[in-house]
């Protein structure tokens, strides 16, 4: 990337109202850091305190989303993922996308359309249900339906998702797109 191109993403970046934005490797110690620059950023853009706090969970949940199953940072630092925060007005979007491998997708793929179909009350009830029992549906979940059910609450919209076939030769993967807008 030259100069040029820079400074056409950062005109872009603006123009789009990205408040924060990385990619590439994830792990507990990065996830930490940019907790902090994340709330800095909030702060200066003016999100109240009840909407940083929902902002800054489902960004959380997320992150930590992809540090439990993002696929591992080839140089072994982590695990890969892209998270980003956009202002939309009048609230913000918080979006994540990671690999996952294909034989997954349809578990989680009926996770999030459960999750997706639910009111805020609903949604509320079923974290409620879920944290009574032990929060885990099966081997691979650690717990992340709470988070998205969390997200599920908070959200000013019902979540988005998309799952992206990857091309042949990247491995039997698909990249998991989702959304919540708070």
């Amino acid at each position: 990337m030259d100069a040029t191109q820079f400074e056409h993403f950062v005109a872009n970046a603006t123009a789009d109202g990205v408040v924060f934005y990385h990619s590439g490797p994830l792990d507990q110690a990065r996830v930490a850091g940019i907790g902090g620059v994340l709330r800095r950023r909030l702060r200066e853009e003016g999100a109240n305190g009840a909407q940083a706090r929902k902002v800054f969970a489902a960004f959380m949940e997320m992150a930590q989303n992809i540090v439990h199953y993002g696929t591992p940072d080839p140089a072994g630092c982590g695990r890969f993922g892209a998270l980003s925060v956009v202002r939309e007005n009048p609230g913000f979007a918080v979006m994540c996308g990671n690999y996952l491998p294909s034989a997954h997708v349809p578990r989680v793929r009926a996770w999030l359309e459960e999750v997706q179909g639910m009111s805020p009350e609903h949604a509320r009830q079923a974290y409620h249900r879920k944290l009574s029992s032990g929060g885990q549906d099966d081997e691979y979940s650690k717990g992340a339906g709470l988070g998205l059910l969390t997200m599920a609450v908070n959200a000013a919209a019902p979540i988005e998702f998309v799952f992206v076939p990857q091309p042949p030769g990247h491995g039997d993967m698909n990249f998991l797109f989702l959304k919540a807008v708070i």
